[in-house]
């Protein structure tokens, strides 16, 4: 396996696990989007802990390699991309 991959898999679970360290019920009335904006009310009736444990703690790591290997490419195409392009300039 290509350590680029693995590394950007990597880098992005890292990521993903200090955003959920950051976000805390406390805050999510001022950082989430869509929860700022909600009544009292539906901010009252919304599970945001939750949320927050299904969407960002979990979303730091992968069921399976199939499905970190399919992750890691299509995070890795724009950069393939934006270093063809950027080779242009270099001549």
């Amino acid at each position: 396996m290509d350590t680029t991959l693995l590394s950007t898999a990597g880098f992005m679970c890292l990521t993903y696990v200090v955003i959920a360290l950051v976000i805390t019920p406390a805050n999510t009335r001022y950082l989430l989007a869509g929860y700022n904006t909600m009544s009292e009310e539906k901010r009252q009736a919304f599970d945001i802990e939750l949320y927050l444990t299904e969407f960002f703690k979990k979303l730091a790591f992968f069921e399976n390699t199939e499905a970190m290997v399919s992750w890691s490419i299509i995070q890795s195409l724009p950069f393939k991309s934006f270093l063809w392009r950027s080779y242009a300039f270099r001549r």
